[in-house]
């Protein structure tokens, strides 16, 4: 994939967080009740949660495929 910000090649990877991972607007503290506009991406209570994705070394920008995660919500 190539970056869409630079347009260099990036590496694929993914991105592993504990437990849950949501979209927010701000920083602040996560709770089981998202704010207007957020977005739970992923949740799991045992294991990490883990996206895949494509990392651009050169202008240090991530992609990540959020897509068919069972703590999706919109």
């Amino acid at each position: 994939m190539n970056c869409p910000v630079c347009g260099k090649e990036m590496e694929p990877g993914c991105v592993q967080t504990y437990q849950w991972a949501a979209w927010v607007k701000k920083p602040h503290a996560l709770t089981l009740m998202l704010k207007d506009g957020e977005i739970l991406l992923d949740k799991k209570y045992v294991r990490p949660c883990s996206f895949p994705g494509w990392i651009c070394r050169d202008c240090k920008k991530i992609v990540l495929d959020y897509s068919g995660k069972p703590g999706q919500e919109g």
